[in-house]
């Protein structure tokens, strides 16, 4: 696995071509303070690179292009008209760069930026790309590729960095490889891998709620176009839009149809092969789950995300034992993975281990910082404590109502409980809720184990219809 090092990290060590990552930083390099730095980006074109999306605060820059900006104007910027200064003191706003703009137009002595016209552009670019949509299906001919795109070494670095990043599947390095992919997507416009990577990173934020969904898929829809708009045969471009298709759009015949196209271009691609395989798993497949998911094994039999669906697929096609066998000392070799104690909790939930399923809840509610679970699972012990596994199920329920009244639990959970406990009209109730909330946990209804007592129930046969799935044919039918 990669550590944070590399040859920016040698760069630093050497004082050559240095990234500095913030005002103060700057500043320091010029000896002046912050408020002046700030002022000759303003004045002078001095070379300050911002964050796309980020704070106004986000900069960074790089010591050899500050250099080359004093060669071009040796003798130090004079100091803003007493006036200027006033303003900016009475918290006029400066006007800004675009994140968007040329690295190589900002050269001292230049004109002011027009950063709401450089906004403007790139916006018009993504919707243009967007709007296009690039129904390409998988019959579609795969063209001849364009030559290799060879980014600088400073921005493959950010690059590199940002992959491993991603791979950590936490909170902290999801956010770092955003950050990262955004930078390095700034610096080389041109760079396919860079935007189907960073459409990876949006796609992940949404199920790891660190966004909201109707903003983190768009924004990965607009990078994967952008990539495949800059190399029509980018298989990473294709994949993260089968997997937005799938749980954004719901349209899983098109998904199905990327995703196969993806791995047409690049058969060696475990993620494509291990995405793929969680929606065969949610649209209630079996055997061709399983064959994806041994392919994204044996491609980077390292990954711990690969493994644990592995395990979680394993249990959906009913072979609890062998699911059993790889979360359980997963969950000890990682404890700081989310995924090993959230399905552990459901395979224990769903065979009455009451205990373990609170330990592992509760865990699982640990590790992703979620106060309601918490709670929930607080609510359950007691109930357990004081009626067995019927107290844990009401308890919970109960617990899980209030949350959900306060927007902080979904429909979708509410209504697996009430079923559970054999309320079937109340679980019908907050399904069709959650259909209406557009919840992402609706995605689970036609394999989710919960509902299995209500599989002959016609209202329940008709939002999973609803939601593009086939019902499971239910005992005796």
């Amino acid at each position: 696995m990669r550590a944070d090092t590399g040859t920016r990290g040698q760069a630093l060590a050497s004082g050559r071509d240095r990234r500095l990552n913030d005002w103060k930083e700057i500043a320091a390099f010029f000896g002046r303070d912050e408020r002046t730095v700030r002022r000759w980006e303003r004045q002078r074109g001095l070379p300050v690179h911002r964050i796309s999306g980020g704070a106004r605060n986000l900069v960074f820059a790089y010591t050899d292009e500050l250099e080359r900006w004093l060669r071009g104007d040796a003798a130090a910027p004079a100091e803003v008209p007493a006036t200027e200064a006033a303003a900016a003191a009475f918290g006029e706003m400066p006007q800004l760069p675009s994140a968007d703009s040329d690295r190589t137009s900002r050269v001292p002595g230049s004109s002011r930026y027009r950063p709401a016209l450089l906004i403007a552009s790139a916006i018009a670019l993504f919707a243009v790309v967007a709007v296009a949509g690039i129904l390409l299906m998988r019959d579609a001919p795969i063209l001849p590729g364009r030559a290799a795109h060879r980014p600088d070494p400073k921005v493959q670095d950010l690059y590199l960095d940002a992959v491993y990043y991603l791979e950590t599947r936490q909170a902290s390095g999801l956010n770092r490889a955003m950050q990262l992919l955004t930078e390095a997507t700034t610096l080389d416009p041109e760079y396919a891998d860079a935007y189907a990577k960073l459409a990876d990173t949006y796609n992940m934020v949404s199920q790891f709620t660190l966004m909201p969904a109707r903003d983190a898929y768009p924004k990965a829809q607009a990078a994967a176009n952008r990539a495949i708009a800059l190399d029509p045969n980018n298989a990473g471009g294709y994949a993260a839009l089968a997997f937005a298709a799938f749980y954004w759009d719901k349209d899983f015949a098109r998904s199905r149809a990327l995703f196969e196209r993806a791995i047409r271009l690049d058969p060696a691609s475990a993620q494509t092969h291990h995405w793929y395989a969680l929606t065969l798993m949610v649209a209630g497949e079996t055997e061709r789950p399983l064959s994806e998911i041994g392919k994204a094994q044996e491609l980077n039999p390292q990954s711990r995300s690969i493994l644990a669906n592995k395990g979680l697929i394993l249990f959906h096609t009913g072979r609890v034992d062998e699911a059993l066998a790889i979360l359980q000392p997963l969950a000890e070799a990682e404890p700081n993975l989310r995924s090993p104690p959230e399905y552990l909790a459901t395979i224990y939930l769903d065979q009455h281990r009451w205990s373990d399923f609170l330990r592992e809840y509760r865990l699982a509610a640990v590790i992703s910082g979620n106060d309601a679970h918490r709670a929930i699972a607080d609510a359950a012990e007691k109930g357990l404590d004081e009626e067995g596994g019927d107290g844990l199920l009401k308890a919970m329920f109960a617990e899980q109502l209030r949350q959900y009244q306060r927007d902080r639990e979904p429909a979708y959970k509410v209504a697996a409980t009430a079923a559970m406990l054999g309320r079937g009209d109340d679980a019908i109730r907050y399904l069709e809720e959650s259909a209406r909330r557009k919840e992402d946990d609706l995605l689970g209804v036609r394999i989710d184990p919960a509902f299995r007592s209500l599989r002959a129930d016609p209202r329940y046969r008709a939002i999973v219809e609803a939601e593009g799935f086939v019902p499971i044919q239910a005992p005796g039918s």
